[in-house]
């Protein structure tokens, strides 16, 4: 019993020494009394042993103190990942710092500026820019992830051009081409790979006289050699026909070949030629001429007014009606339209109607005949009825600037692109001045624009021939029947 209290009274004794110093630090403010350490009671002590109570002395106390700054608890992180250590992280244009291990945390005020843009960047790479989601609060960290590539290298040496080349094109096609005296080929045809400098180009074709020409090539273009052969003279003799019109410039064809307006002096070769002469507005004329070497004759032809045709153009109602490139009525409310006293011949017909395609069509008008032509309109949209196909030429001419006929009817000056020809055959012509008209027939095909390139020649300056003026003959067999007359009255008397 008394070593139960022995040690009851110890605990109480201890008890009071750790209350002491608490209860002084209740009393100050502004700092924490440090903590005892645990109390460790060693039960094998010799509870029998005196037991000296601790002297009190004085507790010098250590304290801690809180941080007062408001900024630390207002900051927040943004948090920028990449792909490429090393490289340079800007806000607004101002350097943070750079990516290690893929990030780069910087501290910035949830309070402060909103920060627009974020840039990485490093030497060799692409460049990434982009912005926050939104500025960090307080302790929050915002990610924001770049990446950034390897710029692509790009070769900008581009070896030197050194050479140049001709380019060959006969008329008529097919001549041999020869560069300083060397065969190369026939025309058409490039000559590649050659240095800088000056050539002599030479073009022949049997018939035809030879053309010669100094080239010069640069580097890194094409020169280009176009030779015109003429014609070389002909040993066979010829004879020649003078043909006059009323009215004059009437075209004149022989066996089928235009060779020019009238008047006209033609040579021909011995033989029988069919002469054809016609005139806008008039019949034609044919006949046939037989032709002796080294005679000349005469053929004056009086063209008469040609008949006149109709036509009767059926489309939809309100549509306009163009004839030869002008106005010439629009289609009543039952969509007919008729126009009378119209040249016998080929003519081009256009009809446009809002909401419509337009329609486009070369007819023949017969004379003394009322041609029906029926104008199939179709609707403009996405998926439109399908049209009549339709291809062209693209003529051109040396000289420019020659007038060009198609299938009659006037199209226009050299350079020219006539692009709304039926597939099929069409009679083409050009004219100039001072030079003989060209006449051909080429072939369109529907979707197509073929090429037809005339070199035109030189007219030949007229020269009228004389042929045995009838009237002294017919005065001389007047005054010849004359006298016989006299005669034979005065025998009688």
């Amino acid at each position: 019993m008394t070593k139960k209290l022995l040690i009851l009274v110890l605990v109480l004794a201890l008890c009071m020494i750790v209350a002491a110093p608490l209860a002084a630090g209740a009393g100050s403010s502004g700092t924490i009394p440090l903590e005892p350490g645990p109390v460790i009671i060693d039960t094998t002590t010799d509870t029998t042993a005196p037991t000296l109570m601790p002297t009190t002395e004085p507790t010098t106390e250590e304290t801690i103190t809180i941080p007062t700054d408001p900024v630390g608890s207002e900051k927040g992180w943004i948090d920028v990942y990449g792909n490429v250590d090393g490289a340079t992280v800007y806000f607004d244009g101002s350097a943070k710092g750079t990516i290690t291990g893929g990030i780069l945390s910087v501290a910035v005020a949830s309070m402060g500026t909103p920060i627009q843009t974020i840039t990485v960047s490093k030497s060799g790479y692409t460049q990434w820019s982009g912005g926050l989601s939104h500025m960090p609060s307080a302790n929050e960290h915002v990610p924001v992830y770049a990446t950034i590539n390897p710029l692509t290298t790009i070769p900008t040496t581009i070896p030197p051009v050194t050479t140049g080349s001709i380019y060959a094109q006969s008329n008529p096609n097919g001549a041999a081409i020869y560069l300083n005296g060397n065969f190369q080929g026939y025309a058409p045809l490039s000559i590649p790979d050659l240095y800088p400098g000056t050539y002599s180009m030479k073009a022949t074709l049997s018939g035809y006289t030879p053309d010669t020409a100094i080239i010069n090539v640069y580097a890194g273009q094409t020169a280009t050699y176009y030779p015109v052969l003429s014609l070389s003279p002909q040993p066979r003799q010829t004879g020649t026909v003078y043909v006059t019109s009323n009215p004059n410039y009437a075209s004149v064809s022989v066996d089928g070949t235009y060779y020019g307006k009238t008047p006209l002096t033609l040579s021909l070769y011995p033989g029988s030629h069919k002469i054809a002469i016609s005139l806008a507005g008039y019949n034609d004329y044919t006949t046939y001429v037989g032709v002796t070497a080294g005679q000349s004759q005469n053929l004056p032809v009086t063209l008469s007014t040609a008949n006149f045709g109709s036509f009767t153009l059926t489309s939809v109602p309100g549509a306009t009606v163009y004839m030869d490139s002008a106005v010439v009525g629009t289609t009543n409310s039952a969509g007919n339209f008729r126009q009378t006293g119209i040249t016998s011949g080929n003519h081009l017909f256009k009809v446009t109607a809002s909401g419509y395609n337009d329609w486009l069509n070369t007819v023949y008008i017969e004379a003394s005949t009322v041609t029906s032509i029926s104008a199939s309109l179709t609707p403009k949209g996405s998926s439109p009825t399908p049209v009549q196909p339709t291809g062209g030429l693209a003529i051109a001419s040396s000289p420019a600037n020659a007038a060009v006929s198609v299938d009659n009817l006037p199209r226009g000056n050299t350079p020219l692109t006539v692009t709304d020809l039926v597939p099929g055959d069409h009679v083409v012509r050009l004219s100039s001045d001072g030079y003989l008209d060209y006449t051909t027939t080429t072939t369109v095909t529907s979707g197509q624009t073929a090429p037809l390139a005339v070199t035109l020649t030189v007219a030949p300056t007229p020269t009228s021939t004389s042929s045995p003026a009838p009237a002294p003959v017919l005065v001389v067999g007047v005054l010849a029947a004359a006298l016989l007359i006299e005669g034979h009255m005065r025998r009688r008397s």
